[in-house]
């Protein structure tokens, strides 16, 4: 019952403008929050993200095309639902540097013939937002309200998983963390009509994931699915709770395996694999991977941690600290599969689009005393790559391991030092253009075409730039060494902003 990009576009409020979409064509469905007009160059920062932003781009005017790139890459970083922006007054048509970053950073962008009031589409569409949170938030509590007094009543899992059923006039099935069944309505029980158009949500215990809710109706995109899907959750945790009563105890077992994994205080191996055990996952023979999801930026992150569980294996994930933090291990034995690198494929293709960090993934991680560490040492990764504003969604085991080693096995003083003598002639003679330069020609692993067309140089005007840049450190770019001991400096330089200090 959300309102999505696709239903924007097709809204009579814009049918004069003609709308014509010339970026971002694969996030149609991306829901859209709020409607804001705004010229404001520096609008990002106030933006919250799944907002349609609608310009004329007086606050472009001038601008030069670095500007204008700078505009489009901070608002897809945002993860604004779209940019609207009106031609014909402003600007005869969008700059193409807006369109390029925009297509780079699948930030959908839509043209608009300068015919409407954007105070009066804004307020269209923002009743329309509000109008569909009320009804979804009336059958909500409806739901919650029904399901609540059944619960008071003393009804069994069974009954109210048959309840659930009603209220979305189809079936629901309810299963644990294994697959099996545990409670299910007529369509549920082996007779699934899969035609039948069907949902799920993970049921939490202790805040620790113990099975899943699905549900099939013809309307199950419907704002009485998403309510139940929604309420119905808690609802079944407590009625799990008093009909199992040892299901809580076994299930604080678990979160103490991801918080011993996560805050890095596992005290042995054996330990481990007491905990991994205790928690359905197996102790040998396979692989594993951990991953860290940061709810606050993933929308339904449960349904995501619980989509790669079962998509991958056995799978243990609850909330530790804010972070959601899951512990996968493959479905079958070693086959020198890729596990790490097909998790992070799933995660980046869900939050495409996403232009900060809020996952990081391990890796494939092949025996369980290396799982000591790993969930840890990710989450940390993803707290680096969050502090220095990466510009990606999911981050990788090896993205931040020189900043992290740096900043858990290194003196601030050393770090200093080492900065100051590599990069220090670049930072004391003020020399910014400089310095970044060179920052950008180590990232891009020393090729001087994407160097010169990041920031948008002449190739010969790059080249004066290395040439200066050489004399200055007396380092030789060519040399393989030498580029490996700036690639440090820089991390190095990450790792001192991150403690509060200046390099």
């Amino acid at each position: 019952m959300t309102l999505v990009l696709r239903e924007v576009l097709a809204h009579p409020a814009f049918e004069d403008a003609s709308p014509r979409l010339v970026s971002g064509h694969d996030q149609l469905d991306h829901i859209v929050r709020w409607i804001h007009s705004a010229d404001l160059y520096d609008i990002a920062p106030l933006l919250r993200g799944d907002e349609v932003l609608l310009t004329n781009g007086v606050g472009l005017l001038n601008m030069d095309e670095a500007a204008q790139r700078t505009y489009v890459r901070r608002l897809a970083e945002r993860s604004i639902a779209a940019l609207f922006f009106e031609v014909g007054r402003t600007f005869v048509d969008v700059p193409e540097a807006m369109v390029d970053e925009a297509r780079k950073h699948g930030l959908p962008l839509v043209v608009l013939q300068p015919v409407l009031r954007f105070t009066e589409v804004a307020e269209a569409i923002n009743s329309e937002v509000i109008d569909r949170s009320v009804v979804r938030l009336r059958h909500s509590d409806e739901i919650s309200r029904m399901l609540s007094e059944e619960l008071v009543r003393g009804a069994r899992v069974s009954e109210l998983v048959e309840h659930i059923a009603d209220a979305v006039k189809g079936w629901a099935m309810l299963s644990d963390s294994s697959n099996q069944m545990i409670a299910s309505t007529n369509a549920g029980d082996g007779q699934l009509d899969h035609q039948t158009p069907s949902a799920e949500v993970p049921i939490m215990i202790e805040g620790t994931a113990w099975g899943r809710l699905r549900v099939g109706s013809v309307a199950v995109s419907s704002v009485v699915v998403e309510a139940v899907l929604d309420r119905a959750p808690r609802v079944l945790e407590l009625a799990l709770i008093r009909e199992q009563p040892g299901v809580a105890a076994a299930f604080r077992g678990k979160q103490l395996l991801l918080e011993q994994l996560a805050r890095g205080t596992m005290p042995s191996s054996a330990r481990l694999e007491d905990g991994l055990r205790g928690a359905g996952i197996p102790t040998s023979a396979h692989e594993y991977c951990c991953v860290i999801l940061d709810p606050t930026h993933i929308a339904r992150a449960n349904h995501v941690a619980n989509s790669i569980g079962r998509r991958y294996g056995n799978v243990v994930f609850g909330i530790v600290d804010q972070m959601l933090c899951v512990l996968i291990a493959s479905r079958t034995e070693k086959t020198g599969s890729t596990l790490g690198r097909d998790i992070s494929e799933q995660l980046r293709a869900e939050l495409h689009g996403t232009l900060h960090p809020c996952a990081a993934v391990s890796g494939t991680i092949r025996t369980t005393d290396q799982l000591i560490r790993a969930m840890s040492d990710t989450r940390v990764n993803l707290a680096i790559a969050t502090a220095l504003s990466l510009a990606v969604a999911v981050v990788g085991n090896h993205s931040t391991a020189v900043e992290r080693t740096l900043l858990q096995d290194c003196n601030p003083d050393a770090l200093r030092r080492l900065v100051d003598e590599i990069l220090g002639p670049l930072i004391s003679r003020d020399r910014t253009d400089l310095l970044t330069t060179l920052r950008v020609y180590v990232e891009t692993a020393g090729s001087k075409a994407v160097t010169a067309r990041l920031l948008h140089l002449r190739r010969q005007s790059l080249y004066y730039r290395l040439q200066r840049i050489e004399q200055l450190i007396d380092f030789e770019l060519s040399d393989p060494a030498d580029f490996g001991v700036l690639t440090v400096a820089f991390a190095a330089q990450r790792a001192l902003s991150l403690v509060g200090r200046q390099a």
